[in-house]
């Protein structure tokens, strides 16, 4: 029985040392009003003058946008070449009109020294409205192309995207 229990332990041991979180942000501990992409602030960088503030709703406090049109949310990593990494973020987008509007992409980009390189996208169409939806990438990366952007990207004007659940994890294989 003491074997067992040994193995079973060491077994644990080995699963929670399996993934190492390098980010992530469930924006519980921000100020309300605090804004994403503010130098100052939590170093989000926010493409077309997108604003971003931190909102609380039912005792939950995630990132919010502006309804304007072309709402980017943009986060940079320097990462490890050949290391594979999931990045899961939770999602949602408020209109009252049509579905098409509140659509909205993930993508994991890479500069290179001669060129971009897509490690992979979500494309989340016509979701419902007021409804929290969780996407994952998993990519590796490569030589040359380690500083690593994650992308989310709302087009439509008149829709509010939310954030919640920030999270970029390295996995140990």
């Amino acid at each position: 029985m003491k074997i067992a229990n040994t193995y079973l332990f060491l077994f644990l041991v080995t699963i929670s040392f399996a993934q190492e979180d390098l980010y992530y942000e469930d924006f519980e501990s921000q100020d309300i009003g605090a804004k994403l992409t503010s130098w100052k602030g939590m170093k989000f960088m926010g493409w077309n003058k997108s604003v971003w503030k931190v909102v609380k709703e039912n005792d939950n406090r995630f990132g919010q946008s502006s309804d304007q049109q072309k709402v980017f949310l943009v986060k940079t990593f320097d990462l490890e070449a050949g290391a594979t990494y999931r990045w899961s973020v939770d999602t949602k987008v408020v209109n009252n009109g049509q579905g098409w509007k509140r659509s909205h992409t993930l993508t994991v980009t890479a500069k290179g020294d001669n060129d971009n390189h897509k490690y992979g996208f979500v494309s989340v169409d016509e979701p419902t409205s007021n409804k929290w939806n969780s996407s994952t990438i998993e990519f590796t990366v490569l030589d040359g192309k380690t500083n690593v952007s994650l992308q989310i990207f709302r087009f439509a004007e008149g829709a509010v995207m939310a954030v919640d659940n920030y999270k970029l994890t390295k996995l140990q294989y």
